[in-house]
């Protein structure tokens, strides 16, 4: 290249410190008089130098990472220079813009763009449209006509984020022209255009909302299908996760089925479930180790806990006392925080005792067992004058419910007021007794059995600890023993669900609030403990255990994950534990794309670990995403799409979703029925009628009852076993009906009480505490719930419940004005009176 120099003008001469400033191959290279030199690369100039003439010198800015100005130099020579370098800065441009043309087309043009390639383009591309925007006429005047069309499209977008949608819709765009045939084929059905769209975005994760009968398991079939045909990606490079094994088999089924529809002679993508999953990667880590016989069978389990607590309750004298300090949640009347309907159902709570007796307070219980686990002979009097009394010391004993101020609860007022001790003090000393005073604040302060043990200790009674094996055979007599099991065992399943460590354990019951936690958590450690023991004793690994073996079998490096695509169905319903899973396949694979699918308005297996926070705060838990919602169903009609939708977006907390319905009538098809037969209340009657309505019109439809507990539908079931209905009948629980479709539903058991629907069952405490943290609105997996009963009708839904006392869900649906067909006079009068 031949030089090109710029000296200083006469003025300059004595106004600067620059000597010549010249181009050296790619540099700019300016020379100072007392003998330094500072280069500047061309390459890193952000943009074309500008030349400004002046009266008497000339000046050029170069546009690098900062702004330099060199001034006072000859005009002449100084814009010779600055066109040499545009001319130089420009090939170099040109350069960069074929560049980024070539990683916008392979980024953004030739696949969908994934989040995690907008920075490259950020820096390649658009930092080019920002520079093009700043200078426009210089780019103009340097560089090809072609380049600035692109250049001009791009600086079109005010901000990275504008340019990346807009990137996007224009792939999305031309992909549903040119993929449209495939896409009128791959289903039995041409693919909605909410549908076509979930299967062209492959951004880094993808989230899929769906509602019912809206074709998720179409879009996954058809995804994994153009992924083959379209995107490059092999079979063996595709994982479809199930939610159990009858949909991992229909995903199987539905993928070769369509296959062959769209003339594609194609295996199966990986189809498994969690489970599966964890057992395949194990065995490709040559881990595979036996599956525990507790697994597959809950009996199996339940003896080897009720034998392992047996030995333990017998042969650990602390372990057995803090099992009997822990065999009712605390609950503390004292406190002011607690509701007031909790504080109504502490005064009608009664507690079974050790020694058989039926108390009415939590601290009752815990002094009447104390008594008993100490040999202590006792009644019961819970009169006006004391609450126990010891007949082999003619002791009588006196607990007051107040603080150490003299407060009393609220409902206890009149009996444990200031003046009332004082009557039980003066009446026992009347009569010559010995009294025994206990109060509230020793338990709060943790020290209600050293007062016990003193207070007794003053009137020679003696105290010998009971033998465990007696206290054990108490606990089994009672039931006592028998209740504990369950709610452990239903801990236990929540602990493995969600691998929680020890630490993990005693932190969410303590976030709970529950009184006594460090005890429930000691307890439970324990129970984790020897669970795994056995485990390890077997030589054998549960389905808890398959996953989170295969996580760290992925993490250590001694299995490789293969997939390119990663898709998750029922994703509402995954738990932590599982997400880890994911996460771990995600981070050691080869940069895959992660897609959920699922419908937040259809989570209902909290009990077994499912996280729905995962689903509604995805942004936040699991990342920046594309998302994607289908709105059309095509299994029932607008009438049950309003109802259902509109009941269950009563939670703010659930995604909103505008639901069309491939089929429409004009009258209401969400009926609600009495259940009365003849004046008297028989549901079984009435579903009986309700069934041979349906068939006197269609004899060929199907038919499903369906309830929130199991031994509801028994009771139908057994009633209709002798007739003879040519429609086919199906039994479900609203839980198993998920999944499933019917022609005609009838949805019964709309109680009030625990086993009502909703259930006013707040379940065990404990368990809950271990369970993922539930959304806060009132009702919300039981609103979810009735969503996925109604939907499960293609035609029409009945609901049957008892005029008077119905649930709080069928007096919303009447007292709101939903558009359903009140079928009974009694509930419309009902309705007309609550409206008042």
């Amino acid at each position: 290249m031949a030089q090109f120099i710029a000296t200083p003008s006469w003025l300059g001469r004595f106004f600067t410190r620059i000597n010549t400033v010249t181009i050296k191959q790619s540099s700019l290279v300016i020379h100072f008089k007392n003998n330094t030199s500072r280069a500047y690369l061309i390459s890193d100039f952000t943009n074309f130098t500008q030349f400004k003439k002046g009266l008497f010198s000339g000046k050029i800015t170069l546009n690098h990472s900062t702004k330099t100005v060199i001034s006072f130099l000859n005009k002449q020579q100084a814009q010779t220079l600055s066109e040499q370098l545009n001319s130089v800065f420009a090939n170099q441009l040109e350069e960069k813009v074929n560049a980024a043309k070539t990683l916008v087309k392979r980024y953004a043009t030739n696949e969908y763009l994934r989040d995690s390639n907008v920075p490259l383009l950020k820096s390649a591309v658009f930092s080019l449209a920002q520079q093009y925007g700043a200078l426009p006429a210089l780019w103009q005047q340097h560089l090809s006509a072609i380049n600035i069309k692109f250049l001009t499209i791009l600086s079109s977008s005010p901000t990275v984020a504008h340019a990346t949608e807009q990137l996007r819709k224009s792939y999305e765009q031309k992909t549903l022209t040119a993929r449209a045939d495939f896409y009128n084929v791959v289903e039995s059905n041409p693919l909605t255009h909410e549908q076509r769209l979930a299967v062209i975005r492959n951004n880094d994760i993808n989230l899929v909302l769906a509602a019912a009968g809206t074709g998720k398991t179409s879009v996954m079939v058809a995804k994994a299908l153009d992924l083959i045909a379209h995107g490059g990606v092999k079979p063996e490079q595709i994982l479809i996760l199930a939610y159990n094994k009858n949909a991992a088999n229909e995903l199987n089924q539905r993928f070769d089925l369509r296959a062959q529809q769209a003339n594609l002679n194609v295996t199966p993508p990986t189809i498994l479930t969690f489970h599966a999953l964890g057992l395949k990667l194990l065995q490709s880590a040559n881990k595979t180790r036996s599956l525990s016989p507790f697994a597959n069978d809950a009996m199996a389990l339940n003896k080897w806990f009720t034998q392992w607590l047996s030995n333990t309750l017998k042969t650990d004298s602390r372990f057995c006392k803090t099992f009997v300090e822990t065999l009712y949640e605390p609950t503390d009347s004292l406190n002011t925080e607690t509701k007031t309907a909790t504080k109504t159902a502490l005064k009608a709570q009664t507690y079974q005792t050790l020694s058989g007796l039926k108390v009415s307070s939590y601290q009752h219980l815990l002094i009447a067992n104390w008594l008993y686990m100490y040999g202590i002979e006792h009644t019961y009097q819970n009169d006006d004058t004391a609450d126990f009394y010891l007949p082999q010391h003619q002791v009588y004993l006196a607990h007051f419910v107040t603080d150490r101020q003299g407060n009393s609860v609220q409902h206890a007022a009149n009996l444990h007021n200031s003046e009332h001790i004082k009557y039980v003090r003066a009446h026992h000393k009347k009569h010559g007794h010995a009294l025994v005073q206990t109060f509230h604040y020793n338990w709060q302060e943790g020290q209600l059995e050293q007062r016990l043990k003193a207070q007794l200790q003053k009137h020679k009674v003696n105290i010998n600890p009971v033998d465990n094996h007696a206290v054990y055979e108490r606990l089994s007599a009672t039931g006592l023993l028998k209740q504990n099991i369950n709610k452990y065992l239903n801990c236990l399943s929540a602990i493995r669900g969600e691998q929680l460590s020890n630490t993990q354990i005693a932190a969410r019951i303590a976030k709970s609030g529950i009184i006594n936690h460090k005890s429930y958590a000691t307890l439970l450690v324990a129970m984790q403990r020897a669970y795994n023991e056995k485990l390890k004793e077997q030589d054998a690994i549960d389905f808890d255990d398959m996953i989170a073996s295969a996580a760290q079998a992925v993490k250590s490096g001694e299995v490789s994950v293969p997939w390119r695509h990663i898709l998750v169905d029922e994703f509402q319903d995954i738990s932590c534990a599982r997400m880890a899973f994911l996460n771990t396949l995600i981070k050691s694979g080869p940069q895959p794309c992660f897609t959920a699918v699922g419908d937040d308005w259809q989570a209902i297996y909290r009990f077994s670990g499912g996280n729905l926070a995962l689903t509604t705060q995805f942004n936040d838990l699991i990342g920046s995403h594309s998302l994607t919602l289908l709105q059309k169903t095509f299994r029932y009609n607008n009438s049950i799409s309003e109802v259902a939708g509109r009941f269950v977006m009563q939670n703010p907390e659930q995604y909103k979703k505008h639901i069309t319905t491939h089929t429409q009538v004009s009258t209401p098809q969400v009926v609600l029925l009495d259940d009365l037969h003849q004046g008297k209340k028989s549901v079984a009657l009435k579903v009986q009628q309700t069934i041979a309505t349906i068939n006197k019109n269609n004899n060929t439809a199907s038919i499903a009852v369906l309830s929130r507990y199991r031994f509801m539908l028994n009771e139908v079931e057994q009633h209709l076993a002798g007739n003879n209905f040519a429609n086919p009948l199906h039994f479900w629980t609203l839980h198993g009906s998920k999944g499933l479709e019917a022609d005609y539903c009838i949805i019964i058991g709309f109680e009030q009480g625990k086993l009502g629907f909703p259930s006013n069952n707040p379940g065990n405490l404990l368990v809950e505490a271990l369970l993922p943290a539930q959304d806060t609105f009132n009702h919300s997996e039981e609103r979810r719930l009735l969503y996925v009963g109604i939907t499960r009708a293609k035609h029409k839904s009945y609901l049957i419940a008892p005029p008077s006392a119905c649930s709080e869900f069928i007096s919303e649906l009447i007292n709101d004005n939903y558009p359903i067909d009140i079928a009974s006079n009694l509930f419309v009068k009902q309705s007309k009176q609550q409206n008042k």
